[in-house]
């Protein structure tokens, strides 16, 4: 059945082979089906299943070898060497002997734009690739932490086109870039050729890379881009309930998400605003009244 066969709990309440007055339920939902891989991707695997031998021992086998875990669609893998997210403030290299995987589904339905991996999916990559590590390797298996952040752009429309559809075409600009997956949600894997080539156009291509800056500037000039838009006038950039700023930090595992994103012809709106706050909001404001029935009239 394939993909198919993955549905959500209690969805299965009868089965062909069953006898009469026999009933079943699954209190947890299916997993592992998956589709067929297509037949140039197969030919592809042979060459890389020569190079690594099943066996974990470079960056690009811990890749390779990730994504044929069967039974789960993995839409992202990041090798980490010698990194551990267990210590506070590590940096890649401080860990010798670990290596981190960070890993994203290619599906996930409730958070569709930002996808996260749940324990299933965790456990089953951890159990492939144990058996295939070096017995000194430590290997750790993790989601991505999502940083919200929220975006306000103010631009000006040229002459004749129109204002709604170049709004749509920024805002999907800009979704696109900050997206934790490859483009079509396809993973690639490079050769090495491809890598040396253009290695910034290779992470780029990979989803939002780990550890790289959301800068305000960056975004400005990607909407600048969009056929249509004749100039950007600003471009405001936060992260959670901060106040703006020039660039946002990403940290560890950390990627973005975005939290809000406002399109205006103009001035960009106020992120208080895009965040449904009004300017002047205070805690005391917050409070809601209840009302009281006193004891005596």
């Amino acid at each position: 059945m394939g993909r198919a066969g993955n549905v959500g709990p209690k969805a299965i309440n009868s089965g062909a082979s069953l006898p009469a007055g026999i009933k079943v339920t699954n209190p947890d939902r299916t997993w592992g089906g998956a589709e067929a891989e297509t037949v140039a991707e197969g030919e592809k695997q042979i060459s890389r299943h020569l190079q690594h031998r099943d066996r974990l021992v470079t960056a690009a086998d811990f890749e390779a070898i990730a994504l044929r875990t069967p039974g789960v669609e993995i839409g992202r893998v990041d090798v980490i060497p010698a990194y551990t997210p267990e210590l506070p403030e590590n940096e890649p290299g401080d860990a010798p002997g670990a290596v981190t995987l960070m890993v994203i589904p290619r599906r996930d339905p409730l958070q569709p734009d930002a996808p996260r991996p749940d324990r299933f999916f965790l456990n089953t990559i951890c159990s492939y690739l144990d058996a295939r590590r070096l017995v000194t390797t430590e290997l750790f298996v993790r989601g991505p932490v999502y940083k919200p952040i929220w975006i306000s752009v103010g631009i000006a429309v040229v002459a004749g086109m129109s204002i709604a559809e170049v709004r749509d075409a920024v805002r999907r600009a800009l979704l696109d870039l900050l997206s934790p997956l490859p483009p079509n949600g396809v993973q690639t894997l490079e050769d090495v050729t491809t890598l040396l080539r253009s290695p910034q156009l290779t992470e780029q291509r990979r989803g939002w890379p780990l550890r790289k800056r959301v800068v305000s500037l960056e975004l400005q000039a990607v909407a600048n881009r969009v056929p249509g838009v004749l100039l950007v006038n600003n471009v405001l950039l936060a992260a959670g309930s901060g106040a703006p700023e020039a660039q946002v930090r990403m940290a560890g595992l950390e990627l973005p998400r975005v939290a809000g994103v406002s399109v205006v012809v103009g001035d960009p709106m106020d992120l208080d605003q895009v965040r449904g706050q009004s300017p002047g909001e205070t805690e005391a404001a917050q409070f809601v009244p209840v009302p009281v029935i006193p004891e005596e009239c």
